[in-house]
Formats: structure tokens, sequence, C-alpha cells
């Protein structure tokens, strides 16, 4: 491995102990941030990882106009919860509350979130939630990259003993883990 000027050594920093965790409890908090990883384990065994860079399903974090007048729809009774919505783009499943003054919603929350959409998707509040022949609702959705999940992980096998791991990571994982005595280092 060559070595560049203002570089410095290979682990210089933010040395830790790794307890591999189940996929179900990953967060930003245990995120190891593209560390590696020293195995010292005494026998081979396998080491499951998620590598650094990995992002899983986004997150609706809200909805916002979609730029054009009349996208509040008419119609629509002043408040319903756990209404269908209608998507321009990837996702599925997206339920909706909301709120309406004067039959044009105002306020839209997410029910149940489905899963696929993307940041920028336009949903349609379903006439279920209006009175027929309205105008529908129009909105687009707000959304930020989720965590990862269990299937962006990687599992190496026969990962040796008493060498630095050469893939750089964010998460170990459990149960797919089964080499112990492990280090992280940046």
């Amino acid at each position: 491995m060559g070595q560049f000027g203002n570089q410095p050594d290979f682990i210089t920093n933010d040395i830790q102990t790794v307890t591999p965790i189940l996929a179900a409890n990953l967060t930003a908090a245990n995120s190891l941030n593209g560390s590696v990883i020293y195995v010292g384990t005494s026998a081979p065994g396998n080491l499951q990882v998620i590598p650094v860079g990995a992002v899983g399903p986004s997150v609706i974090t809200g909805f916002t106009s979609p730029g054009f007048t009349g996208h509040g729809g008419t119609g629509y009774e002043d408040a319903r919860f756990n209404i269908d919505t209608i998507t321009t783009g990837s996702g599925t499943g997206l339920t909706v509350n909301f709120t309406a003054v004067d039959g044009v919603v105002q306020t839209v929350a997410v029910n149940t979130a489905g899963t696929g959409y993307l940041n920028g998707d336009l949903i349609t509040i379903t006439p279920s939630g209006a009175d027929p022949g309205c105008d529908c609702a129009t909105f687009r959705i707000q959304a930020t990259v989720g965590l990862p999940t269990a299937a962006q992980a990687i599992t190496f096998e026969n990962v040796l003993q008493g060498e630095w791991f050469p893939v750089v990571v964010d998460y170990v994982l459990l149960p797919g883990t089964t080499v112990t005595n492990l280090v992280a280092g940046k």
C-alpha cells in the first residue's frame, strides 16, 4: 500500500471495540462511519457487514405543494384519517390523514408509510376522502434516504484472525457474524 503526502498512517483514530448488532436495530448513532475492522478471533469464521455508502429505502418526511394552483383539490371533508392515495411515482401502500378548510386540503400527514416512495413522487388523495366529482388534491412527497437494511449486507466467509479486514464498513451484523474480538478503526 502506498503512502501519499499529507496522508496519515493506516489507522489513526476512533479505535473502538465492535459489538455486532441486529439489522432491525440499526441507527445513525451506532454506525461505524466508514471504519475498517480488525478480526481478533482465534478461528476462521464469518463476518457480515453493511459496506460504507449503502442506503435503505426512503423515509417520507412530509408533503409540499407541487407548485400549481388548485393542488389542494375541492370537495373534501374537513378532516379524514387513513385515506388511500394514488401515486405517479414508484411507491405503494401510502395512506394519509388530512385536514381541509372549505373543502380544500390544507395539511397532509402520513398514516401508513407504504413502501418504495421517492423524494418528489406525486400522490393524489383518493376521492374516498372527498365528495363525488371533486377535483382531487395532489401533493409532492418529501423523503430522505433511510438507513440500510439486512438486504444490503454482505457475508464474508472464513475470515482469518489477526488481520485488518480490507472492506470499509458502516455496520457489523448479527446473526451472520461468527468471528469475535472485533475492533474498528479509521
